[in-house]
């Protein structure tokens, strides 16, 4: 029988709040001692809180999908560079919310090594600082020793 026989008068029935929550692991809790607000209030941030879980989760399969095409590429590219009997040496290096990623390849003994330098890896180099302080420091002193006089 159909739900759309004339015969048949179907009235859709609104069900209550659930009032068992899924957790993990653990297999149900049974939250139909609260009241009613209060379970709803319950459900209404667990069910916040399941989409901000799966919004993360999408979130760093994109991230991982991106660095998936770009190993790809530059594997590609660094096989067609090599093929052709040229000598090359790729590094790439991104921050994602998955981490960091720092990626070197080639036939270089370069690329070889693996290892990669200061600003590859995204570390800062204070030498221009220490410079500059170290100009300071001996201009003041300067200044120093000249007012003493």
């Amino acid at each position: 029988m159909s739900t759309n026989d004339p015969g048949r008068n179907i009235v859709p029935q609104s069900t209550p709040a659930s009032s068992v929550v899924t957790l993990g692991p653990m297999p149900t809790i049974d939250i139909s001692f609260l009241p009613e607000a209060q379970r709803d209030q319950l459900m209404t941030e667990y069910a916040k809180g399941v989409l901000d879980v799966a919004k993360k989760a999408h979130e760093l399969h994109v991230d991982v999908g991106v660095l998936k095409n770009t190993l790809d590429h530059l594997a590609e590219a660094t096989k067609s560079v090599s093929e052709s009997g040229n000598a090359v040496t790729i590094t790439h290096s991104r921050t994602t919310k998955v981490g960091r990623t720092e990626i070197k390849m080639g036939n270089t003994d370069e690329a070889k090594s693996g290892k990669m330098s200061r600003s590859q890896t995204g570390d800062q180099d204070w030498t221009p600082y220490y410079v500059i302080g170290a100009i300071i420091a001996i201009i003041v002193l300067a200044i120093l020793f000249v007012a003493r006089r």
